[in-house]
């Protein structure tokens, strides 16, 4: 018999060895386990670690946290929610003394993955749960559920199940804002070539049913001037008429708004495309020479394309909008073009969000106008303004406000922000109305000149300081994104 010669007992060796060493040293779930703890918390190292889970798991899948910390790396390391969601479900079927961990992820993941009525039946039948296991749910659970309300628009049902104290119920309580806004009018008005003007009309806070302005006052430094409040296009303006030969240096305007969240729902129950001669048909239709896109064959096919499966115009706008917040993203804005090339860019600021998707729901029709607003925030301070939408609600005859950048809040606008009256289909800064008077959104308009000197704000949350003066964030919300409107579309007067 003759020996094997060295390299064939190296093949050998290295065909069997796998069933060798697996018999020599059998690895049992618990190694597998400690040593993917090892690497994703010593070595951060998630995908590594990944497959240690998955070892322990196939090896004592009857364990919670094996599964667990599959779902958990897919979810919060590799940002894989719909794999996770098996792993995270079945960790929390294994439980059964009442840890509340697992609970937690799986109705956080559901969450991510926009299953929220399964995220709240999940969150119920925890607490039972747990409660079962002789023990008490903590408070994350009350809060999670209030929470998960209000991510559907389902406000009076957030505030019914949120615990006193939480941050919904803070955010949809009543809320007075004031806002003391010095305005430096002639350093505005000379750079827009428009000193000249006798009478101009500057916007104030919409009035709708989640806002109302209560009350107004306005005083000059200067020079004498004559003011009062007009409606036009059923939004609020204030007229001012100087009645010298000169503008004062400085316009103060000492506003309070109400606000109330409850009213706004997270989509309107009746959206319906515009026809000719509706009286909101300008709202779906003007194109603003091409800055919407509404005339490029390539930008109309791909709204369509997106929303597609939508079988109501509702449905559309709510897959146009979606698209637009999961694939454009908060960053390094354009320097040119209209609002499919911004789309194709995929950053910008909030302003891009909104020139987008006025483009994507007049594509289908859908009356939708933009407006600037300013909130306590500070970034820096006093404040910036921030851009959003008031899609048009045809069985309410209502507009109710869309933040198209809010991923989170499925476009809920941020409490104590404050939205100004939009100014025309165009969504210009500044229109000379049919009567020649000068329309200027107030916000864009002096945020462009002078706004960090002329802004301040008080805001209050009932008779409870909410925010500091001269626009300290809120205690309880920090919306990133604000800026200005897209460039090259600064308006001037004659």
């Amino acid at each position: 018999m003759r020996f094997l010669t060295i390299s064939n007992q190296i093949r050998i060796f290295l065909v069997l060895s796998p069933f060798v060493l697996s018999a020599l040293f059998a690895e049992s779930g618990q190694d597998a386990y400690n040593r993917g703890i090892d690497l994703l918390y010593k070595h951060n190292q998630p995908a590594a670690a990944l497959e240690s889970f998955k070892r322990a798991n196939s090896l004592e899948g009857d364990q919670w946290s094996r599964p667990f910390m599959v779902g958990f790396t897919l979810k919060a390391y590799l940002k894989k929610f719909d794999e996770a969601l098996p792993y995270l479900s079945r960790a929390a079927g294994l439980e059964r003394e009442g840890e509340e961990l697992p609970y937690k992820e799986y109705i956080q993941c559901l969450e991510l993955v926009r299953k929220l009525d399964d995220a709240i039946a999940q969150n119920n039948l925890a607490q039972s749960k747990i409660k079962a296991a002789g023990k008490t749910p903590s408070a994350w659970f009350g809060e999670n559920i209030g929470w998960l309300y209000f991510l559907k628009g389902d406000f009076e049902k957030a505030q019914k199940f949120s615990p006193p104290g939480s941050w919904v119920r803070n955010q949809l309580a009543d809320r007075r804002i004031s806002i003391d806004w010095r305005l430096k009018l002639p350093q505005l008005l000379n750079e827009w070539r428009l000193a000249d003007q006798k009478t101009i009309r500057l916007t104030l806070p919409v009035e709708r049913a989640f806002q109302k302005l209560t009350s107004a006052k306005f005083s000059a430094t200067g020079a004498k001037i004559q003011t009062k409040r007009v409606t036009r296009r059923g939004n609020q303006f204030l007229e001012v008429t100087r009645l010298g030969d000169r503008w004062p240096t400085e316009l103060r305007m000492q506003l309070t708004v109400q606000q109330t969240m409850r009213p706004i729902a997270r989509h309107p129950a009746g959206l319906a495309a515009a026809k000719p001669g509706d009286a909101n048909y300008a709202w779906a239709s003007e194109n603003n020479d091409g800055l919407f896109s509404l005339d490029d064959p390539e930008f109309i096919a791909r709204v369509e394309q997106i929303s597609s499966k939508g079988r109501t115009t509702g449905e559309k706008a709510d897959l146009l909008l979606n698209y637009l917040r999961a694939n454009y993203k908060y960053g390094e804005k354009p320097s040119s073009g209209n609002v499919k090339d911004w789309l194709a860019y995929g950053s910008g600021d909030c302003g891009y969000f909104t020139f987008i998707a006025i483009g994507m729901l007049r594509a289908i029709h859908v009356p939708v106008r933009g407006l600037y607003g300013v909130g306590p925030w500070s970034d820096p301070p006093p404040a910036l303004p921030h851009s959003i939408l008031e899609i048009y609600d045809a069985s309410s005859a209502q507009w109710f406000p869309h933040d198209p950048q809010s991923e989170s809040y499925f476009g809920v606008i941020n409490p104590s922000y404050v939205p100004f009256t939009a100014g025309s289909p165009k969504n210009e800064a500044a229109v000379l109305a049919e009567d020649k008077v000068w329309e200027l959104d107030t916000v864009w308009f002096f945020w462009n000149g002078s706004g960090k000197e002329t802004i301040s704000y008080d805001v209050r949350l009932e008779n409870t300081v909410a925010s500091r003066s001269m626009g300290g964030a809120p205690d309880t919300f920090h919306e990133p994104g604000r800026g200005g409107p897209p460039p090259g579309r600064k308006p001037k007067g004659p």
